[in-house]
């Protein structure tokens, strides 16, 4: 199965993701389309993120079209990655941390 990036339309898929935290991980990623750095950071999982091999999936939630979405866990900035693994959520605001996050290998996202 490949990666692929979910552009999250309604707020109720996103509440139905939240709400099974602790059957399923998952990815979110909160961006706008307005800061240049969001805007990098889709172009390059565009690109690269869903070329490499894994079945994850990262749904991704403007804030422009979803804007109260982002009341969920107290999206300040974007972007902004917010990650539920084995039940436990992990917010990332640090861009440097979010590329980590999403390309662990080194020099990948370069």
């Amino acid at each position: 199965m490949a990666r692929k990036l979910n552009f999250v339309q309604k707020e109720s898929f996103l509440n139905n993701i939240f709400r099974r935290k602790k059957e399923n991980d998952f990815t979110v990623l909160y961006f706008s389309k307005w800061d240049d750095r969001s805007l990098v950071l889709i172009e390059q999982l565009q690109d690269k993120w869903v070329k490499e091999e894994g079945d994850e999936v990262i749904h991704l939630v403007n804030s422009f079209e979803l804007p109260h979405s982002f009341l969920a866990y107290s999206v300040t900035q974007v972007p902004c990655l917010i990650q539920g693994i084995k039940g436990k959520i992990r917010k990332t605001e640090y861009l440097p941390y979010i590329y980590k996050a999403l390309f662990p290998n080194p020099g990948r996202n370069a």
